[in-house]
């Protein structure tokens, strides 16, 4: 017969256990002219201090002499870049024991809009995706001279373009790089200058714009499995490294590739949502409207226009919802529709994340 264990001996195995267990760490970093504030919160809270470390590689990190100190209940830090003349990528070790790799998410450009890292964000196994490998952005024919020397120095090596066939206009330049792959993904949408019309003579309004993006945007997850297979295909072949993937405005069709993307990696969907949001941020409406005065002199109109132009919560989960009820599940989806096996399901991981003792 055997004994069973007393219970304050399961209690203490029990805990011992959980106690190893990486805490959930979550990190943002935030950039003014080389002065950076970066934050930090942890679940369960923790106490005692972080070293902050600072490099020009994601990948490299010299962590002798710490760059800044700080007690953990702060919860935040100020510091200055040493390397002001290239990006920053700053580790944060919490307890000598606990790391996490932040930088700045939305790298400033002079016209390129919406360019952002997938970096940082964290899975369900408590990994880290990694910075500097896959950005997305805004159409990149926007480019100007110094943005392109910008993204020269990322050492871009592979664009995926999302740009229609009515969009050639906004394809990219060849001359970033020779490896483009353009994927002009299916959508259901009329031409943006019938939308221009409609919303001038307010037969459309901000309610109408929401529904609309939310009818194309779920044609466009759910019509073009052939195109996201051949995204997946870049994206699981290390030498195609540095990519980047972008469309018009970089919030709607990369959008959708961006919420698979993350959702193959084991991204929450709070983060996926968030993701998708922060295009908001980070849309000029000068740039994508010459003749914007035409749109914001008219308050109802201004509003339906800026609607257009936005990214909604309403619309990324409604997307996220409708593939749940269609296919059950968006790992369903990823597998059966997309085609990404289980074995390229782990090569991405492999290439896009952290290593968790990383």
């Amino acid at each position: 017969m055997v004994k069973k264990a007393p219970l304050s001996l399961l209690t203490v195995l029990l805990f011992a256990f959980c106690v190893q267990e990486k805490p959930d760490i979550r990190v943002i970093c935030e950039n003014s002219a080389g002065n950076y504030r970066i934050k930090w919160e942890t679940f369960p809270p923790m106490e005692g201090t972080v070293n902050i470390y600072e490099s020009n590689k994601p990948d490299s990190f010299d962590i002798g002499t710490p760059l800044a100190v700080a007690n953990i209940g702060d919860g935040f830090k100020d510091v200055f870049a040493l390397r002001n003349l290239s990006r920053s990528y700053f580790k944060l070790v919490f307890n000598n024991k606990y790391s996490v790799i932040t930088g700045e998410r939305a790298i400033p450009m002079q016209q390129l809009a919406n360019f952002r890292d997938f970096g940082g964000y964290g899975n369900e196994d408590n990994r880290q995706t990694q910075w500097g490998k896959l950005y997305r952005s805004s159409s990149l024919s926007y480019a100007t001279t110094m943005d392109r020397k910008l993204l020269n120095s990322l050492k871009i090596k592979t664009i995926i373009d999302f740009s229609a066939e009515h969009e050639k206009e906004r394809r990219t330049c060849c001359c970033l790089t020779k490896r483009i792959l353009n994927l002009p993904l299916r959508e259901n949408l009329p031409s943006t200058v019938f939308f221009s019309d409609k919303i001038l003579s307010k037969q459309m309004r901000k309610n109408d714009v929401i529904i609309a993006q939310q009818d194309n945007l779920s044609f466009v997850m759910e019509h073009n499995a052939d195109y996201f297979e051949q995204m997946f295909d870049i994206l699981t072949d290390r030498a195609n490294y540095p990519v980047v993937l972008c469309c018009a405005l970089g919030k709607d069709k990369t959008g959708v590739a961006a919420a698979l993307v993350l959702s193959a990696l084991g991204i929450d969907r709070e983060q996926i949502i968030g993701d998708f949001l922060l295009s908001n941020q980070l849309i000029d409406y000068d740039i994508f409207l010459p003749n914007v005065e035409v749109y914001f002199s008219d308050y109802d109109v201004q509003e339906t226009m800026t609607a257009m132009l936005s990214a909604h919560p309403e619309v990324i989960t409604y997307i996220l919802d409708r593939v749940n009820k269609l296919y059950g599940s968006m790992n369903y989806f990823l597998e059966n529709e997309v085609k990404l096996s289980a074995r390229k399901r782990e090569k991405l991981k492999e290439i896009l994340l952290y290593p968790q003792d990383y």
